[in-house]
């Protein structure tokens, strides 16, 4: 009786309770996804909607039926209105696969383009390309005689702080410039009569020059500090001294005072008895600030230049007596032990025991003592590790290292558009500076005098002996 009575508590607990589950689903609503909504099955969708790549679309109700509607039997049904298809690139348009262009166009350098299949052989039609200063990704997208190089920001400023190969402009591969045949050497003359000026650096003393300055800014000032001097006296105080000196040597100059060189340099030549800046002495400056020889040759040429330049030696002893090292600028005198005479060109240099001292591109010739010049090159090896560039070659027949070019970007290490940039690929294929075309490009000399744009000198003869630098 008392388990009769327990079961029948227990059936009616699981009665009530599974009535009441059933009566709490059938009000449950589970939230589902509206049109473009994402999902991953239909069933995420609302009523009408299909998913597709994960969003929900809209159906539409075909009237005549299609191989895409709900039965897939072409006679009505539901068809299912999917993502828009993709817009396809035009002519010129880019590209990264066939796939993205227009039937008929193929990608050609990344550009949508007629690819002439089944047209008659007329072939690519091709895009339009960019001009100068236009944006590029490639080379191919710049017209022809235009590079695509990145941009640092100076030549389109959209790409400044966006990174150096962020866009790319299209650049002259030559910049159409042929070489002047001048250049900016310093030259400070034309003709003899261009060194008859007043030095910056003459004009007042100072402590590299106390016994030179004049104490005056020109020509006409120095005449009237001079005046009631007696410039042949026996006897001046130091400053009348420079004064007299420097009026006829930068005032009044003669026509043998000064010649030009072929360098554009002012050459004092005439006749001297003293030396330093004193009257019947050598000036220390030309007219651009260029240091001259203040010593007078008084037992040689009688001429401004070091004392004994011109004297030959035959044995080292000579030069053991102090003539001048013949590489010093004439301001350096042999002492005992310390130079060799080089017979070639009887002149007295330091003497050298080994490579190490030599300057660099030079070796020791232990038969003459003297350094000369290495060896020519022999390979585009060599060339590329002596002169640290791997664009340089071993150009014959003249066997020296250069840049062998073939146009003027391969002169500028690939561009054209920075400061640096000034060297064009001559006829000769070779590198060489564009130059000057007026006085006005070049820049001043010392204390601002005007130097000239001249013919570029021809490459003095190598020297064929050197002094050691180091023993």
């Amino acid at each position: 009786m008392r388990n009769t009575f327990i079961w029948s508590f227990l059936s009616f607990v699981a009665l009530a309770t599974g009535g009441l589950a059933v009566g709490c689903d059938g009000d449950l609503k589970i939230a589902r996804s509206s049109a473009g909504d994402s999902c991953d099955k239909t069933s995420d969708c609302n009523d009408g909607l299909r998913c597709i790549d994960h969003t929900c679309y809209k159906n539409a109700t075909s009237s005549g039926g299609s191989a895409n509607n709900a039965g897939g039997d072409g006679t009505g049904g539901t068809v299912v209105t999917g993502p828009k298809p993709p817009v396809l690139g035009g002519p010129g348009e880019s590209c990264a696969k066939r796939a993205d262009c227009e039937d008929g166009l193929a990608c050609l350098a990344q550009r949508c383009q007629m690819d002439g299949a089944g047209m008659g052989g007329g072939g690519p039609t091709g895009p339009t390309l960019g001009g100068p200063g236009e944006t590029c990704g490639l080379t191919s997208d710049c017209t022809t005689g235009l590079t695509c190089l990145p941009s640092d920001g100076t030549n389109f400023p959209a790409a400044r702080g966006s990174g150096s190969n962020s866009v790319g402009v299209c650049t002259p591969t030559d910049n159409g410039l042929e070489p002047t045949g001048k250049s900016c050497n310093g030259a400070e003359c034309t003709t003899a009569d261009d060194c008859c000026e007043l030095p910056v650096a003459a004009q007042i003393s100072n402590a590299l020059a106390p016994t030179y300055g004049t104490g005056v800014n020109s020509c006409a000032e120095l005449a009237v500090v001079l005046d009631g001097v007696k410039c042949d006296a026996a006897v001046l105080t130091t400053q009348n001294a420079a004064r007299c000196f420097a009026q006829a040597t930068y005032c009044t100059c003669g026509k043998t005072t000064w010649t030009c060189s072929d360098a554009g340099r002012c050459v004092y030549a005439a006749a001297c008895t003293k030396d330093y800046a004193t009257p019947g002495g050598c000036p220390t400056y030309s007219r651009a600030g260029y240091p001259l020889t203040s010593l007078c040759d008084t037992d040689g040429s009688g001429k401004c230049e070091p004392p004994a330049a011109l004297a030959a030696c035959k044995t080292d002893v000579e030069c053991d007596k102090g003539l001048v090292v013949a590489d010093s600028g004439g301001i350096e005198r042999c002492t005992a032990g310390e130079c060799t005479c080089y017979k070639a060109l009887g002149a007295c240099y330091r003497k050298c025991g080994e490579d190490l001292d030599c300057a660099k591109g030079k070796s020791c010739d232990t038969k003459t003592k003297v350094c000369v010049p290495n060896a020519a090159c022999d390979s585009d090896a060599f060339c590329v590790t002596y002169n640290n560039d791997i664009h340089s070659k071993c150009l014959m027949p003249e066997g020296v290292c250069d840049t062998e070019c073939i146009n003027d970007r391969e002169c500028n290490y690939g561009s054209l558009t920075n400061s640096a940039s000034t060297r064009v690929c001559n006829a000769m294929h070779r590198c060489e500076l564009v130059g000057c075309t007026t006085d006005t490009e070049c820049p001043a000399g010392a204390g601002g005098v005007k130097l000239f744009c001249t013919a570029t000198p021809a490459p003095a003869a190598g020297a064929t002996a050197s002094s050691a630098i180091t023993d």
